[in-house]
C-alpha cells in the first residue's frame, strides 16, 4: 500500500504550483492541436498521415475529453467566457474558420486547384461550425443542469 506524502508546500508556493500546471497544461493542449494542423497541412488525410498523427490525436483528445468532463462535472464553465448561444456562436465561428484555412492549405497542398481547395475549406468550415456550436450548446445545456442541481444540494445541506 501506498504512503500519503504530506504536501510540503505553504498556501503561496501551492498557488504558484497550481498556476504552472494550469499553463503547462494549456501549453500542451495548445501545443497539440497546433502540431496536428501542421501534420494536417503539411501529409493530408492519406492513410499514412493518420499513423504520423495518431500519438498526438489520442493525447490530445484525452486531455480535452478529461477537462470538457471533469468541468461539467464540477459546474465549472471558463473564467472569462459565459455560457450563452452568442459567446457558442462566436467560439464556433472561430473554429470553423480555423478548420477551413486548415483544409483550403492541404486541398491546395494535394491538388493545386485553387477553387477545389476554396470549396473544400468553405465546406469543411460549415461542417465544423455547425458540430462545434452543437456540441457546446449540449455542453451549455448539461452545464446549466449540473449548476442547478449543485445549487439544489447546497440549499438542501443548509435547510
Amino acid at each position: 500500500m501506498k504512503k500519503k506524502v504530506a504536501n510540503k508546500l505553504d498556501e503561496m508556493q501551492e498557488q504558484k504550483m497550481l498556476k504552472i500546471e494550469r499553463n503547462g497544461c494549456w501549453l500542451a493542449f495548445w501545443g497539440l492541436l497546433a502540431v496536428l494542423f501542421i501534420q494536417i497541412i503539411i501529409y493530408g488525410y492519406g492513410e499514412e498521415s493518420l499513423r504520423y498523427m495518431a500519438g498526438e490525436w489520442i493525447v490530445f483528445m484525452c486531455l480535452a475529453l478529461y477537462m470538457v468532463i471533469d468541468c461539467l462535472r464540477n459546474g465549472v464553465w471558463d473564467r472569462r467566457l459565459s455560457p450563452t448561444p452568442t459567446v457558442n456562436a462566436c467560439a464556433s465561428v472561430i473554429a470553423g474558420a480555423v478548420m477551413a484555412v486548415v483544409n483550403f492549405a492541404s486541398s491546395y497542398r494535394n491538388y493545386h486547384k485553387l477553387a477545389g481547395a476554396a470549396a473544400t475549406g468553405i465546406v469543411f468550415g460549415i461542417m465544423v461550425f455547425v458540430l462545434c456550436f452543437a456540441g457546446l450548446t449540449w455542453c451549455t445545456f448539461l452545464y446549466k443542469k449540473r449548476v442547478n442541481r449543485l445549487e439544489q444540494e447546497g440549499v438542501d445541506e443548509d435547510e
